[in-house]
């Protein structure tokens, strides 16, 4: 869990008319969704002038980070430039993670990382349907894996997961 990311402030400068946009709007701020799950996306936010965006990014590097930037569907669709990256320097101390990070009790200490963070995000109330769109995998998928949480923990419900973790 010691894994040290960097903050970033992104430029993400728009192409083009605002209608060249439409068609990817919803898929790029469902894009950012995940991102902001997955505590990649700390915050951020259009310019007032319409014209492009600003994030607050973490990342373990810069590679990393175009990787994230260069799969939105804007850039996928060439409706932005080349990002501006600059590594950020909190002046008044850290980043705050995107969501309040849950310590890792015992009970699911026999559990992936991946599967953890399903766990936490079936805590935060997500339905199976918005798991699965944040990692982009079916609904089944994520179903198998709450399957296997669920044996390891030796429950039978997710009304049960709080009671076992101990939230």
């Amino acid at each position: 869990m010691g894994e040290s990311r960097v903050a970033f402030v992104v430029e993400l400068a728009f192409r083009g008319s605002e209608s060249d946009r439409s068609d990817f709007a919803e898929a790029h701020r469902t894009y950012w969704r995940r991102m902001a799950a997955r505590g990649i996306l700390l915050g951020g936010g259009p310019w007032r002038d319409g014209t492009g965006e600003l994030l607050l990014c973490q990342a373990h590097d810069r590679r990393t980070l175009l990787r994230v930037l260069h799969a939105d569907p804007y850039a996928r669709a060439r409706v932005v430039g080349e990002p501006r990256i600059r590594e950020w320097n909190a002046v008044l101390g850290q980043v705050a993670p995107a969501r309040p990070a849950r310590p890792v009790p015992a009970q699911i200490a026999a559990l992936t990382p991946h599967e953890r963070r399903i766990a936490t995000m079936m805590l935060d109330g997500l339905t199976n349907k918005q798991i699965a769109a944040s990692f982009t995998v079916s609904t089944r998928a994520v179903e198998l894996h709450i399957t296997r949480i669920y044996r390891k923990l030796d429950i039978r419900r997710r009304a049960q997961l709080a009671a076992v973790i101990g939230t």
